[in-house]
């Protein structure tokens, strides 16, 4: 999920206080290499 603008504080707030084990990153990219990493993957090569 995307957060953006004045809503993003809250609903990584909102997400932490979850007790869910989410895995999130600043950037689609960030979170997409933090999902490879913690499922034991590799980088994909270009």
């Amino acid at each position: 999920m995307e957060l953006k603008d004045n809503k993003v504080v809250a609903g990584k707030r909102t997400l932490a206080d979850s007790g869910l084990p989410i895995i999130s990153g600043d950037t689609m990219a960030d979170a997409a290499q933090k999902v490879v990493a913690a499922s034991g993957g590799e980088k994909a090569q270009p």
